[in-house]
């Protein structure tokens, strides 16, 4: 899998439901791990109107060259498959009663990786883009130098 890789990810972005003019802002905390199956994903969705939504993904390689996913959303439990070896990054999944389903994207920008999707639970559509980077922990230590000088010092006339 080339897109995803293990380590603690940020996103932000919006939520647009059908019929509404103005998104809501999320921001997701996540934390990608590898073990011997494949990855699994833990992360945290936090809404502009204070609404938290746990999220569970697990993905595994499967024996036709794309990946089963498993989502756990609050409650909510999804199936589906995916092709994340090369762009198009597509994934496809639904609920166990197959009343919701979900369409999702990812692809490689700037800063790290984007996702596009839509879900479609009966008569609403959500859609949502979210930009996610690798955060960077800083590292600190006594024994740092810097070489390079703070100062711009005296200037010449």
């Amino acid at each position: 899998m080339k897109i995803l890789q293990p380590g603690h990810w940020l996103g932000r972005g919006s939520v647009l439901i059908e019929g509404f003019s103005l998104g809501k802002t999320v921001e997701c905390d996540a934390r990608v791990e590898q073990d011997e199956q494949g990855l699994i994903v833990n992360a945290i969705l936090q809404f502009q109107d204070d609404t938290e939504l746990k999220v569970g993904v697990r993905i595994a390689s499967n024996d036709v060259g794309t990946y089963s996913m498993r989502i756990h959303a609050g409650a909510e439990l999804f199936h589906g498959t995916a092709k994340l070896d090369s762009p198009p990054n597509l994934g496809l999944l639904w609920n166990e009663s197959e009343t919701v389903y979900v369409t999702f994207s990812l692809f490689t920008v700037a800063a790290g990786c984007g996702c596009r999707g839509f879900l479609r639970d009966g008569d609403t559509t959500y859609t949502w883009e979210i930009a996610f980077s690798l955060k960077q922990d800083v590292v600190k230590g006594d024994n740092v130098v810097s070489l390079r000088s703070r100062g711009r010092g005296p200037r010449k006339s």
